[in-house]
Order: structure tokens, then sequence, then C-alpha cells
């Protein structure tokens, strides 16, 4: 009986954690136009060409740098979440 109940308790984690992180799923991503625009609604009145640095990080970040009139702001946005 014990045993019994130790399976289908261990099963049932198993399936948990599935719904959870299931397998071959990739999570999505933010794209780089929207992370743009996350960046840009921090800064009033800049635009995309005052995006002056953009790159893809491995760590799970974009991280550029917007100048606009004379002052640089640098930004980090999560890829999966878009927070900054």
């Amino acid at each position: 009986m014990k045993i019994r109940f130790l399976k289908m308790t261990l099963l049932g984690m198993l399936l948990a954690s599935l719904l959870v992180f299931p397998i071959g799923k990739e999570r999505k991503k933010v794209n780089v136009i929207k992370a743009k625009q996350i960046a840009l609604a921090k800064v009033p009145g800049a635009t995309f060409a005052n995006v002056l640095e953009f790159d893809t990080e491995d760590n799970g970040f974009y991280k550029g740098k917007i100048n606009y009139r004379n002052v640089a702001y640098n930004f980090e946005i999560d890829i999966y979440t878009g927070k900054k």
C-alpha cells in the first residue's frame, strides 16, 4: 500500500512538472522591434533613429543605448518578459 502511494505521488509530481516545464517547447521571446519600443517608451521623444547600440546577450537580455538630446540612456530588457 505504501509503495503504491509513493508511485502515485511520484507520477503526480512528474506530470505536474511537465505542465510547468514542457519538454521540447521553447519559451516565447520578445522580438527586437518590441524590445526597442519598450526602451524608447522610457525616453519621451526618442525614436528608433536614436537607438545607437543594440545587442542580444547570451544571458537573456537585450542591451543597448539610446542617445537623445545629448544624453545617453543605457537599457537592459529581459528577452522573455520584456521587463526593464
